[in-house]
């Protein structure tokens, strides 16, 4: 009776293992296969020539960014750095003071 006590064990701890590591070669094998992002990635904000960047600043998880002249007014760019993608872009106008 004490064997029959101990294959039965033996085979718990052996299936435990069996799915324990198939598991995990699964998971390594699923991480290996996803493509990894280039954090220094270029990326164009297409903006007319002459363009150019007065400040950046966080917002949360986003970059706001001032870029002035250009040939348009004023405007601020917010961008995504994780997605690598251009969220949205504000346009500042001048109000006359009268």
């Amino acid at each position: 009776m004490d064997k029959l006590k101990l294959i039965k064990s033996i085979v718990v701890i052996i299936t435990f293992l069996l799915v324990f590591g198939s598991l995990l070669l699964l998971t390594v094998i699923y991480k290996k296969a996803q493509p990894k992002q280039d954090i220094y990635q270029e990326k164009n904000l297409a903006q007319p020539i002459g363009s150019s960047i007065s400040s950046v600043t966080t917002v949360g998880n986003n970059l706001a960014i001032l870029i002035k002249d250009g040939g348009e007014a004023d405007r601020i760019v917010i961008y995504n750095p994780q997605t690598l993608q251009k969220v949205s872009t504000i346009h500042l106008q001048e109000t006359s003071n009268e």
